[in-house]
């Protein structure tokens, strides 16, 4: 056989090659972003969980390398939960609301109740203009927030991954919940006071409560009209721009602003450093 006829034959399979070598990067963005359950109309229904602990931390005395440490710990958990985020709205965006199938119109309910603005026992509008108004308000929520911002209050929250309720309960935020036995009981819980502090499996999933606490209660909404309002805003300068509309998220109120917006500006070097995956 002559080398042209070799390379004749060979064609189909180098085409066949090639294709593949740039489908596999995306078939494993893909995995690495969304969990199963995803399908041609709908989207996978949580991120993909990363196993990693708070017990990873290293005690350390120097400061930079505690820092780093947290960062590099908690910044992919965060930029997964954001990237779901996103995807969130890009499907929502790409949606024919005139014209849904059964299963979107399923998933869209299911991101409406999850997002505050409809209950378990509402359905979707029938018509279709009430139906893109509230498809607007939700857009307002589905929104990811700034990595800089999540980690600085985690930091503030959890005494950088060391308190109590971060290394017994995963709490990274102070977040609460209100049922007896449901978390862990705060040693200075005022008389009367029934609150406990909510107790989660990993990290995580206390950065998710949170990302959907800050876009879907009521306390927040002055937070999520100035993200949308200033859509250009990125990294940090957005972090600090929105830190000003959290003095609902502490009784310290202005004085909590602050410090998170000067957290932001000390260490958004140290964040933009720590890998946005993990070294295996």
């Amino acid at each position: 056989m002559s080398s042209t006829s070799d390379r004749k034959e060979l064609l189909p399979f180098l085409s066949l090659s090639a294709f593949l070598l740039l489908l596999i990067p995306f078939l494993l963005m893909s995995e690495m972003f969304y969990g199963k359950g995803s399908g041609k109309q709908g989207m996978a229904e949580t991120p993909k969980m990363l196993d990693r602990t708070l017990a990873e931390l290293k005690d350390t005395q120097d400061v930079r390398q505690k820092k780093l440490g947290f960062f590099a710990l908690l910044k992919p958990m965060v930029l997964l939960e954001n990237s779901y985020i996103l995807e969130q709205r890009r499907w929502i965006e790409a949606l024919n609301l005139s014209q849904l199938t059964p299963v979107q119109s399923s998933q869209l309910n299911s991101i409406l109740i999850n997002y505050r603005l409809m209950d378990g026992s509402d359905s979707l509008p029938s018509d279709v203009s009430a139906l893109r108004a509230l498809v607007s308000r939700l857009l307002i929520r589905v929104q990811p927030v700034p990595v800089e911002l999540v980690l600085v209050q985690a930091a503030n929250e959890s005494a950088w991954g060391r308190s109590r309720f971060a290394r017994e309960g995963n709490n990274l935020f102070g977040q609460w919940c209100f049922s007896k036995g449901c978390g862990l009981v705060p040693n200075q819980r005022s008389e009367g006071a029934y609150h406990e502090v909510a107790v989660f499996k990993s990290p995580q999933l206390s950065i998710r409560a949170y990302l959907k606490n800050l876009n879907s209660f009521w306390a927040y909404e002055d937070f999520r009209q100035a993200r949308a309002a200033e859509p250009e805003l990125k990294g940090a300068r957005l972090a600090i721009y929105l830190a000003e509309h959290l003095k609902r998220y502490s009784q310290r109120g202005q004085a909590y602003v602050d410090e998170l917006k000067e957290m932001v500006q000390v260490n958004a070097d140290l964040i933009e450093q720590a890998p946005d995956e993990y070294l295996r």
